[in-house]
């Protein structure tokens, strides 16, 4: 009986729930590539650029607009994510052909989920189930190391 005491333990403890242990921390930093899961023609409908340098300070390529930003990367109990602020543009077209009207104020948290791929999915907030885990839909696109893009 010993045995299967202790292996009963073994599995309670293993099976412990996700938000009870904790997270690893998200560290970004580097050039790394963006593409939208949305297509038009077999192909991204937007590509952008986006290089996190380790001063907290975050550059974005996106069409012909320019942003620099200031960014941190959050964990709380429902995942990982990027917070920036806008500090200036450019004003030119991003890759959607819109042009922003200049440095927009506050805050902007974009969801990430490290993929075992390596790639980083990146999401709206996740919404809550009715028994209240997080629900994720409509993400936006992927980010990769631009070293590890193929």
């Amino acid at each position: 009986m010993r045995p299967v005491a202790i292996g009963l333990l073994m599995l309670a403890i293993g099976t412990a729930p996700v938000a009870a242990q904790e997270r690893e921390p998200l560290r970004l930093e580097g050039l790394y590539l963006f593409h939208t899961f949305e297509q038009q023609d077999a192909q991204p409908i937007c590509m952008e650029s986006w290089d996190f340098g380790p001063d907290g300070v975050m550059l974005v390529w996106s069409g012909a607009e320019r942003v620099r930003a200031r960014y941190r990367v959050e964990t709380d109990r429902d995942g990982h994510w990027i917070v920036s602020e806008m500090l200036e543009t450019n004003g030119e077209p991003d890759c959607m052909g819109r042009r922003a009207s200049g440095v927009r104020p506050g805050e902007n948290r974009v969801y990430v989920i490290p993929m075992n791929d390596g790639t980083i999915t990146t999401c709206p907030a996740p919404t809550r189930a009715p028994d209240g885990a997080p629900y994720i839909s409509g993400c936006y696109g992927k980010i990769v190391l631009a070293s590890e893009a193929g």
